[in-house]
């Protein structure tokens, strides 16, 4: 990802629909949890970017850490007073077997510097306890790709058959799976196929922007009502299109680590 791009997520990633959304959903699922094992859970955030994750589920009681391949994002993360994240490339990161309850990796394993997807699924796999659950997010449909793909990096924008199939490959069963972003999703679709497709093929990385931005207030809030409705029919109706993927794969219960 660009530099500067860690600087505009850490401004608006409190208030904006996007990441408050984001993060009301992967709350509500470690929440979910918690109360099934009946306490806190040890969790390790897989590309902690700016730390707001991190930050949340600290004050949530978890006990949380976290790694991103970026020195910014780091020092953005001490800037939030969150301490335990290291730098690590996950492409090689080897972390202790059996210890989590809980791995969040979002946004981050469609990204350009993942070599082999799953070749790190397969090793947070190997980090989590046997049946503890491993959660994604990640971009969806590559026609959806534009000029905020080249900012941020990706490599890949996936479909639901293809995320599961890596997933299952690595090991992992799979919990739960859906688009999301789907109210929304034909908004967003016109949006980018209308920025143009040749410009967002040609761009030099180095000179285009994200989509990442302050909204206007009223329009924030409408857009993030938004998803806080999709939120609640996620679980009961998991849904067929949408510019993201939201899923929960678990380790199965008796396994080794590969």
């Amino acid at each position: 990802m660009n530099p500067v791009e860690y600087r505009r997520m850490f401004e608006v990633e409190d208030s904006h629909w996007w990441y408050v959304g984001l993060h009301k959903l992967v709350l509500a699922t470690i929440k979910l949890e918690s109360q099934r094992l009946g306490r806190p859970l040890k969790i390790f955030d897989a590309g902690c970017g700016t730390g707001r994750l991190c930050q949340l589920l600290a004050e949530n009681g978890h006990n949380v850490s976290g790694c991103d391949a970026s020195e910014e994002a780091l020092r953005l993360c001490h800037q939030r007073g969150i301490s335990n994240v290291f730098q690590a490339d996950l492409n090689t990161l080897e972390l202790e077997p059996e210890v989590f309850d809980v791995i969040t990796s979002i946004d981050v394993l469609y990204h350009t510097g993942i070599k082999e997807d799953v070749a790190v699924m397969g090793r947070l796999r190997n980090s989590l306890k046997p049946g503890a659950m491993l959660i994604l997010n990640l971009v969806a449909h590559e026609f959806l790709r534009s000029t905020h793909d080249v900012a941020v990096h990706t490599r890949e924008r996936y479909t639901k058959d293809t995320l599961l199939m890596r997933l299952r490959e690595s090991g992992f069963n799979i919990k739960y799976a859906s688009y999301r972003v789907s109210i929304l999703f034909p908004f967003i679709a016109m949006y980018r196929l209308l920025s143009g497709y040749s410009s967002r093929n040609q761009a030099d990385a180095g000179s285009v922007d994200s989509d990442v931005s302050p909204q206007n207030s009223f329009l924030n809030f409408l857009l993030l009502k938004t998803i806080e409705v999709e939120n609640i029919l996620l679980p009961y109706f998991p849904m067929p299109l949408g510019s993201s993927l939201f899923v929960e794969a678990r380790r199965p219960p008796e396994s080794r680590a590969r």
